[in-house]
């Protein structure tokens, strides 16, 4: 299959409800129509939502939704997964109404994490307000949300081949990373657009969640201010302001409600037809000084 964009994100929370000012008021996101059950919709763009919270009893991920073109796409895309024994299940109407897309298929990867096939996003031309001022504009449109990095007790042959040969992405680069806790890691990034990766693996053996999402602003203004609103509402900074090597953004992590990190950023690299994959000497170029101690709590040991 053709993933086009990470289309959208969907989270169960029983902070669910803090996401209507913390959404908007830090990084500017929309709100869009809730839920029956009260779920927060958030939007970057004139899709009907973006990122979803759902009420929950504990902070899990729900679902990540992957974007292709059209109707003939997603049926050839079943298809390719009934032969290659991911048995995917197409959403029901209650489900395609939630997400707001005209088709979706749920199926699990080999770490059971939730993916959602869909096309037909439903979308109102005009319609984004942003939660707060902004100097500049969400980076979203038909180059999706941005990335989800999950954390996985392995990088499994299994787990790349998911990547590339069931999803199609192509591996943007993997290094080795040491951790706030000193150990090392081996991330692997996926792409399926121009921008360098929507899809990230980290290797932490017996653990296994959700560590980041990014979002990113045409404008770095937009992440500055951000930046010292969180630190005047002294809200949990887990990595410094800085600029990654790796794809030139320069970004802040912080722990959501929901307890995974986000990622806001601006300035990421755009790649064409002449990618090159590349091995960088660090992975920052500056900053990015880790102050988390532990793990998002949507991290968690493989026996809870």
């Amino acid at each position: 299959m053709q993933i086009r964009s990470l289309g959208y994100l969907g989270f169960e929370s029983p902070h669910f409800k803090e996401w209507e000012t913390f959404g908007p008021e830090i990084f500017g996101l929309g709100l869009g129509e809730p839920g029956a059950d009260g779920t927060v919709r958030l939007r970057m763009d004139d899709r009907h939502q973006r990122i979803s919270v759902h009420p929950g009893d504990e902070e899990r991920l729900a679902y990540v939704g992957w974007e292709l073109k059209d109707k003939a796409a997603f049926r050839a895309a079943v298809k390719e997964l009934e032969d290659k024994g991911f048995s995917p299940r197409l959403g029901t109407p209650e489900e395609t109404a939630d997400r707001q897309v005209q088709g979706l298929a749920r199926f699990q990867d080999p770490f059971d994490f939730v993916h959602e096939i869909f096309y037909g996003a439903t979308f109102t031309s005009g319609s984004f307000l942003p939660g707060k001022p902004m100097t500049g504009k969400f980076v979203a449109g038909l180059d999706g949300v941005g990335h989800v990095v999950f954390v996985v007790p392995e990088i499994t042959p299994e787990l790349e081949e998911f990547a590339t040969d069931v999803l199609g992405m192509e591996l943007f680069g993997d290094w080795v990373a040491t951790t706030a806790d000193g150990r090392q890691t081996g991330p692997q990034f996926y792409r399926c657009n121009p921008r360098t990766h929507a899809l990230g693996f980290v290797a932490v053996p017996g653990m296994r969640g959700v560590q980041h999402i990014a979002i990113e602003s045409d404008h770095l203004d937009d992440v500055g201010r951000a930046y010292d609103l969180v630190q005047e509402r002294e809200l949990p900074i887990t990595i410094t302001l800085g600029r990654h090597m790796t794809d030139n953004l320069v970004s802040f992590y912080m722990r959501s409600p929901t307890g995974f990190d986000i990622e806001f950023g601006a300035g990421g690299t755009l790649l064409d037809e002449s990618f090159v994959q590349a091995n960088p000497s660090n992975s920052e170029a500056w900053g990015h000084k880790f102050i988390a101690k532990s793990w998002a709590p949507t991290v968690k040991p493989l026996a809870d």
